[in-house]
């Protein structure tokens, strides 16, 4: 038993570190969450070499045991990290602020082992802190968690809700474990050496390998029917070839309903201000690329009520609020797959530029562009090279 514990520990090391060599290396992942969680698997390392080298060498070796106890200050801030890249929120040099605590517990246990047990105690506050303020963040994001859990599987971001909870959960996990030590209940901390540190770590692992790869057996479908595209000109069906790397809905024709005259708020001058505001709102903040933009959201913008923006959009612009916004989030994501330096997956491009779920995204591609983001790369991408290639 004691042979295999360390062989399977020196078996997570491995493949933690050849994961990290794999996240690093893949050009279609996001490149920021890419490095992030590679991090975190450096930093994660350093427990599970401790834990090797307490099965091979007599009392280990101080400095990795010092260095993988004080692992205990940086899953706060990976947590905090990890919601920030999930949410998109800007990471700047202000993120280094949060692991500062972390490098001064290491530099204090390193020359002042005797101060453990109070780096222990307020290790515990820091952690159960940002345990706290976590869970605030993620409550608070529920609809586009939601958004994203429904709309966006398989996807980066998809993966990163996993590791996200998982740490949680070790946290969880080592602050009852903690609490039970520091009460005398529980004799030794072995319980999260031997039992629950493995286990997350191959859960780490396995979430990291399933970013990478992804397989097409763990892709989870919703039930779905192909889909109908009605002619606005003669009100003919037009059946759009079956694709299978999309689900497609049936959406039945309804006769329009005569609009009841609407009290206008706006004079045109107002509305024309208005629109070169909403405009720069979008070019120069970029808003459209919040998965959950609502009209009410816009009209907070503006500091106007959701009444007016909706005046302004369906009267003034011509437009519906869905077809406003998500012109904005096509023209965005044809951009990046038209990039060819950008090699992310269609899911995640389909994110990034805002969409709340993946059908919206093909069925917007289909309606304006009559392709599929797939083909509409290709063929982007082809005429690159081509170009490329009669240059030369």
């Amino acid at each position: 038993m004691h042979e295999a514990f360390k062989t399977f520990v020196l078996s997570t090391i491995v493949i933690n570190l050849w994961t990290v060599f794999l996240l690093l290396q893949d050009k279609r992942g996001n490149k920021l969450l890419n490095r992030w969680f590679a991090v975190f698997l450096i930093a994660l390392s350093f427990p599970q070499l401790d834990l090797y080298a307490n099965q091979i060498i007599p009392g280990g070796i101080f400095q990795l045991t010092v260095t993988a106890s004080t692992f205990l200050w940086l899953k706060g801030p990976f947590i905090r990290v990890f919601i920030k890249v999930l949410t998109r929120e800007k990471i700047g040099v202000s993120t280094g602020i949060h692991f500062l605590p972390w490098l001064c517990v290491l530099i204090t246990l390193l020359n002042f082992p005797q101060y453990f047990m109070p780096c222990m105690f307020m290790g515990m506050a820091h952690m159960f802190g940002y345990l706290l303020f976590s869970l605030w963040r993620l409550i608070g994001a529920r609809p586009f968690l939601a958004s994203l859990w429904y709309g966006f599987p398989n996807s980066a971001f998809y993966w990163l809700l996993y590791v996200i909870g998982g740490v949680m959960a070790l946290v969880t996990v080592d602050f009852i474990v903690m609490s039970l030590v520091l009460s005398g209940a529980l004799n030794t901390y072995n319980v999260l050496d031997y039992f629950a540190f493995p286990f997350f770590s191959v859960y780490v692992l396995s979430v990291g390998i399933l970013s990478v790869y992804r397989p097409e057996l763990l892709f989870r479908e919703t039930p779905g029917a192909i889909g109908f595209k009605r002619d606005a000109v003669n009100g003919s069906e037009m059946h759009h070839e079956e694709d299978k790397s999309v689900e497609t809905v049936e959406i039945p024709y309804t006769e329009p309903v005569p609009q009841k005259e609407r009290h206008l708020e706006l004079d045109a001058s107002v509305a024309q201000e208005l629109i070169h505001q909403l405009t720069q709102l979008m070019v120069e903040q970029r808003v459209y690329l919040q998965n959950e933009l609502s009209l009410p959201d816009l009209a907070g913008h503006l500091g106007i009520s959701v009444n007016q923006v909706s005046e302004l959009l369906n009267v003034h612009a011509g437009l519906s609020f869905y077809d406003y916004v998500n012109d904005y989030r096509l023209k965005y994501a044809c951009c990046l797959l038209s990039d060819p330096q950008c090699h992310l997956r269609i899911l995640d491009i389909a994110f990034e530029a805002g969409y709340n779920n993946k059908n919206s995204f093909y069925r917007a591609f289909k309606e304006n562009l009559g392709v599929t983001p797939n083909q509409y790369r290709a063929k982007i991408l082809a005429a690159v090279q081509s170009a490329g290639a009669m240059e030369t």
